[in-house]
């Protein structure tokens, strides 16, 4: 399990399969919900945690290659919605299936840095399925480990392997 500091704020897709994260500051997001609603909401919510701003914000959804299955769904278009973010949190862990992918139209890599620069934060995802496997409960504050090789986006944009 990967312990996050707190203040942190989790957004649970409505319908990823659970258990769901819990942190100091928890969202069930609906999948009418738009991107637009989804950061801004966000940004309302660090802005009132203790010091304005969150230490980590979990998004966990479905995914695929280069794409985030959150409400109505981010995507490239999506991405510059994120800077509304910068300044308020400090690293996003993307649980979500295959972001990470590397080439062609649906490039993670590039798409995951992208995220990473415009929300001037640490960006973590991985290019594996993600799966909370058999626990009933997460504790709070936690999240489980990642499946498969996971990447740290810095904010400006470049990556490496990590050994969450």
């Amino acid at each position: 399990m990967i312990t996050l500091a707190q203040p942190s704020m989790a957004l649970n897709a409505e319908n990823v399969p659970g258990p769901d994260y819990k942190m100091w500051n928890t969202w069930r997001v609906p999948k009418g919900d738009t991107p637009s609603h989804v950061i801004g909401w966000t940004a309302t919510v660090a802005k009132g945690a203790s010091g304005g701003k969150l230490n980590a914000l979990v998004i966990n959804c479905h995914g695929r290659p280069a794409h985030l299955s959150l409400g109505t769904g981010f995507g490239w278009s999506e991405v510059p919605l994120f800077a509304g973010l910068a300044g308020l949190v400090d690293e996003i862990y993307i649980v979500a299936c295959k972001v990470v992918s590397f080439g062609g139209t649906a490039d993670g890599n590039l798409f995951c840095g992208a995220i990473a620069k415009a929300a001037k934060a640490n960006v973590y995802a991985s290019n594996a399925s993600q799966t909370t496997g058999l626990w009933p409960s997460i504790p709070y504050g936690k999240i489980d480990g990642y499946e498969g090789k996971v990447w740290k986006w810095h904010p400006d944009g470049s990556n490496e392997l990590t050994d969450l």
